[in-house]
């Protein structure tokens, strides 16, 4: 009798102990997560935005932190080449990122030379740094609207074209803006 009133005890105790834990133990259906309904505004004062169209959903990173989401970037003069991403939206039930890569040395319309996209959550997705990337051909190109050198900061807009064999599908990524102050 003593060992049923512990095992019911224990029964009890252990659904109300996992109602104090912080981490959900699901993650959120993706559809159920409310999207941003409007897109930041282009701006060109280093304002930390980072925002694009995925098939027509609006995708903005979300948070801050290196491990969380962030946006990252970097200037190389000596190469003439800019790289910045949305590097993982870890917030709100996503774990994705975009990235883009173009040879830039001031304002202008630039080819990407490299984009892709990388999901945590497909399946068909299976192996880090398995991803999305960028068509051959297609309309896959940056715009940037200010590299300033001396304030650190650089800003413009961007689209492209993705795809990957083993998902079976083509992303189409538009209406991209990004404003980036590389000092802070």
């Amino acid at each position: 009798m003593k060992n049923k009133f512990l095992l019911l005890t224990w029964l009890l105790a252990v659904p109300l102990l996992w109602g104090g834990c912080d981490k959900p133990l699901f993650k959120p259906d993706r559809g159920s997560i409310a999207q941003p309904n409007e897109l930041p505004p282009i701006t060109t004062t280093g304002e930390g935005t980072f925002a694009c169209k995925i098939n027509g959903v609006n995708w903005q990173r979300c948070g801050g932190g290196f491990l969380q989401s962030s946006i990252l970037g970097n200037w190389s003069p000596n190469y003439k080449i800019f790289q910045i991403s949305g590097m993982r939206r870890s917030c709100e039930g996503f774990d994705d990122s975009v990235y883009i890569t173009a040879y830039v040395d001031s304002a202008g319309i630039y080819e990407l030379h490299h984009a892709s996209y990388s999901n945590h959550d497909l399946a068909c997705l299976d192996m880090w740094p398995d991803r999305y990337s960028l068509l051959e051909d297609a309309n896959n190109w940056v715009e940037i609207l200010n590299l300033d050198t001396q304030e650190l900061i650089v800003s413009g807009t961007f689209q492209c074209t993705l795809v990957h064999e083993g998902c079976g599908d083509t992303l189409f990524i538009t209406d991209g803006r990004f404003d980036y102050d590389w000092a802070n």
